[in-house]
């Protein structure tokens, strides 16, 4: 090999050497303190579950102080059923709980880096300080990652906006954080806020406020339309009765077909068109009281049915006190659905 071949030699070796430093240069001293290198540290930490990097690029105390005060600010704005003062009440309210509530909402997220799941869902203590139902509230539990649409920085301010696009599948549609990141002294880059919380509460509580409107809408014609057949079939009782007596077997057939035929199936098609209903949470339980007022009509109309064969004064007395029962429950419903029609409104 000649000399000058040896040469040229050393020297693209030298060169690859140079580059590999210089790469190797690159990555950790500037690719390493950028806010790009900081998401995908954190997409990390989250996958595999590393609390110590998550916590090294991501500003916990500051993201969840900042964004519990811009939720609820959120949600009282989009609040428009509640007036001024109650308003003013509801934010005196959550601020007196922020503290201990934010204790609590630190160590749920730490529980999800640490293990992919969030807390289990409430015990049903209804407690003010409860994660679990904050969360709930949140929107989280239904959000989905789709991906980063921008990433802009201002070198001279340390600051980024990374615009994270996730899908909430309650609204069922996407919506675009505003994630800040800011350099630290050390050059790495941490979040520590997301710009637009308020304005993610307001498009969570529109669309939960649509869906309550949607069921409102639906299950008042389902119920309208069958009390208008169950006027129709008390009218029918009472004509049968005046014309008749409950001494005369002619008029007990007539009421027996009358709950048989009428009464029983009506009731049965109400309960299966309201089941039929998407429900959102905030009416969940109206919902389930409707289903039970169905089920107490249908018990009763059986049971009077059946009181017209057997004549059994205990068959009469449960049948009667299922029909007891279907009124007290329907005072409440009247009252449970006038506060699910004003959160529609």
């Amino acid at each position: 090999m000649s000399k000058m071949l040896k040469f040229k030699l050393i020297v693209v070796l030298l060169l690859v050497i140079a580059m590999l430093f210089g790469g190797a240069w690159w990555y950790f001293h500037v690719h390493t303190k950028t806010p790009e290198y900081a998401l995908q540290q954190i997409e990390t930490a989250l996958t595999k579950h590393e609390t110590d990097r998550f916590e090294r690029y991501v500003d916990l105390d500051a993201l969840l102080d900042t964004s519990y005060d811009d939720f609820m600010a959120g949600l009282v704005l989009a609040d428009t059923a509640g007036s001024e003062e109650e308003k003013a009440a509801i934010g005196d309210f959550t601020q007196m709980l922020k503290a201990p509530l934010l204790t609590s909402l630190k160590s749920a997220v730490e529980q999800y880096v640490a293990t992919g799941s969030w807390p289990g869902a409430s015990s049903g203590s209804g407690t003010a300080l409860d994660a679990s139902q904050f969360l709930e509230k949140s929107g989280l539990f239904e959000m989905e990652y789709r991906g980063l649409d921008s990433l802009t920085q201002d070198e001279e301010k340390g600051q980024a906006t990374a615009k994270i696009r996730v899908f909430q599948k309650e609204a069922d549609e996407e919506f675009v954080f505003d994630v800040e990141l800011t350099k630290q002294e050390d050059g790495d880059w941490r979040v520590t806020r997301v710009t637009n919380v308020g304005d993610f509460a307001s498009f969570l509580a529109r669309a939960r406020q649509a869906k309550l409107k949607a069921y409102a809408d639906a299950a008042n014609a389902v119920i309208a339309r069958h009390n208008e057949t169950m006027m129709k079939a008390q009218e029918d009782f009472t004509t049968t009765l005046a014309a008749g007596s409950l001494g005369n077997q002619q008029t007990r057939e007539a009421l027996k077909a009358l709950m048989q035929d009428t009464v029983v199936p009506d009731w049965q098609q109400r309960r299966e068109e309201l089941s039929a209903i998407d429900v959102p949470a905030a009416a969940q339980s109206l919902q389930k009281l409707r289903l039970k007022i169905c089920d107490l009509h249908i018990a009763y109309a059986q049971g009077y049915a059946d009181w017209m064969t057997d004549k059994k004064a205990a068959t009469l007395r449960d049948a009667e006190r299922q029909l007891a029962q279907a009124r007290t429950l329907e005072q409440e419903e009247k009252f449970l659905a006038r506060r699910v029609g004003d959160r529609a409104q």
